[in-house]
């Protein structure tokens, strides 16, 4: 049995019929969401994107503290293949690039039209993808432990989940959060991965389109990210705030959320409709 990586493992995933959930149809996808913090009109919006075998539940009340820190909405949701949202057969090689095409239809499905992007990990690297791409609804991007290249670290770590799978060592807290689709997510998040790591995988060169305002934060205790992912996001975006933090690994928002809310709130204050 492997440990969950979340603190307060056991706080069980909350019910799908708690105050401001949601079902979206996008491009044919059942998509699972929740509002933290209800709509508030005239406010600019806060979405959160989960990490690579996250969803909804396992950003825990991360997303309603820097809400209430900033009295703004925010929403967040599981994408195609994750927690409740509808199962995907497999993942496409570009999953990331996908993911960030599929955010711009997803944010219209859900009438999101002026926001900010919170990503981390894997979500950090859609959220980069989309704001390269995409320009009207997004006014400043945040990145926890966000990935943009190939990395050695990031590799064992796909490697040591692919070795879970085959030996069907599905960790707990995966069935908890995604049900009987985890071991397939597992499958199709470790393939992928693996795919783009044999292929020097780096979008350095695409985010560095990237106009709105954005903040990067990353651990110097990530076991899963080396410090020189934050290096190509400051030399991809020179105007980009990027700040390693002391102590704190994979997932500084929940290993430390006061100094995590405290950063977000001054980055993102003069940005947003509040």
């Amino acid at each position: 049995m492997k440990p969950s990586p979340f603190p307060n493992s056991d706080v069980l995933d909350p019910p799908a019929d708690e105050a401001g959930a949601t079902w979206l149809n996008v491009c044919g996808r059942s998509i699972f969401g929740v509002w933290r913090s209800p709509r508030k009109a005239g406010r600019t919006a806060l979405v959160f994107l989960h990490d690579g075998l996250g969803s909804v539940g396992t950003m825990r009340g991360f997303p309603m503290q820097i809400a209430r820190e900033l009295d703004l909405p925010a929403f967040v949701f599981d994408r195609p293949g994750y927690g409740r949202s509808g199962p995907e057969p497999e993942f496409p090689d570009d999953f990331m690039g996908d993911a960030a095409d599929f955010l711009e239809n997803l944010l219209a499905s859900a009438k999101i039209n002026d926001c900010c992007l919170v990503g981390h990990s894997d979500g950090g690297t859609i959220a980069l993808l989309h704001g390269a791409r995409f320009r009207g609804r997004v006014r400043a991007i945040v990145t926890i432990a966000a990935h943009v290249r190939r990395d050695e670290l990031t590799y064992g770590q796909v490697l040591r989940h692919s070795k879970m799978y085959s030996e069907g060592d599905i960790p707990d807290w995966m069935t908890r959060f995604h049900g009987d689709n985890a071991p397939h997510l597992l499958k199709c998040w470790t393939d992928v991965w693996q795919k783009k790591f044999y292929d020097n995988w780096d979008i350095s060169k695409e985010i560095s389109s990237i106009a709105v305002p954005l903040m990067s934060l990353q651990g110097t205790e990530d076991a899963y990210g080396l410090p020189s992912q934050l290096e190509s996001i400051t030399n991809a975006v020179p105007s980009a705030r990027t700040e390693m933090i002391a102590g704190l690994g994979h997932f500084p928002h929940l290993e430390d959320p006061p100094e995590i809310i405290a950063r977000l709130r001054d980055f993102l204050s003069p940005y947003c409709r509040l």
